[in-house]
């Protein structure tokens, strides 16, 4: 479960926020002045469909003091040389994709797969975009906040991520050669400071991502991250820097 504030007379970041604020959505955000402050909590913040599952339920809750619209939309996530790429798509529909909630109000949002995953993974996400009432005296509705959750499909049962780590100069690149998602967050030097890297910090099945170190590593040595998955914290070897 996760909780999203956005205090009266403007927006908040929330650093570190799993799911994470997806930056290149934020365009078009803007502060707004509502009569009180809205408070959103989303649950789960990951959805994962079985093999032939093809539904599931999202529950929001305003937690806030003002009422609360919400538009929720799905989009086809994948990762093209590197980058992530949300694409509109009927794959995952959403019921109801446009809703207002009452100060401690929940709201039940189904989530259909139209058809059976693809091999070996299927990746969408969901963009929730709280839609505040007009301030007094205006006829203009803003945006003020965006999360976006991750939802993902499976062919088949089980499976694995299969990472292979390399050096392209003072970057390390991590190629998923498994067939399920890896969560990379708060990727860093063991001991030391962290990495600079996607916003979304997940690498495909069958995608590769690279983050940047804030120094060259030493040559000759393998160097140690550590960082947080799914299933808690990791640590990881890269091999020596050639």
């Amino acid at each position: 479960m996760t909780t999203a504030r956005r205090p009266g007379g403007g927006r908040r970041r929330l650093p570190g926020l799993l799911p994470t604020l997806l930056g290149a959505a934020l365009l078009g955000a803007a502060p707004a002045a509502p009569a009180g402050a809205a408070s959103l909590e989303v649950a789960p913040i990951s959805t994962e469909f079985q093999p032939g599952q093809m539904a599931a339920v999202l529950t929001v809750t305003n937690r806030g003091d003002a009422r609360a619209g919400v538009q929720v939309r799905a989009f086809r996530w994948t990762q093209p040389g590197g980058r992530d790429l949300l694409a509109p798509t009927q794959e995952l529909l959403v019921s109801p994709p446009l809703f207002e909630m009452a100060p401690g109000a929940s709201q039940a949002v189904r989530l259909v797969l139209r058809r059976a995953a693809e091999a070996p993974e299927s990746a969408y996400r969901l963009l929730l975009d709280e839609i505040p009432a007009a301030a007094s005296g205006t006829q203009s509705v803003r945006l003020s906040l965006r999360l976006s959750l991750p939802v993902f499909a499976r062919a088949t049962p089980g499976g694995a991520s299969e990472l292979e780590w390399r050096w392209a100069g003072d970057r390390v690149v991590v190629a998923n050669r498994g067939t399920r998602r890896a969560q990379m967050a708060n990727l860093s030097v063991a001991g030391g400071a962290a990495l600079r890297g996607p916003e979304i910090p997940y690498v495909l099945a069958g995608a590769e991502r690279e983050w940047q170190l804030p120094s060259p590593p030493p040559r000759g040595r393998p160097l140690r991250l550590t960082g947080v998955g799914e299933n808690g914290a990791f640590s990881v070897e890269v091999p020596a820097r050639p």
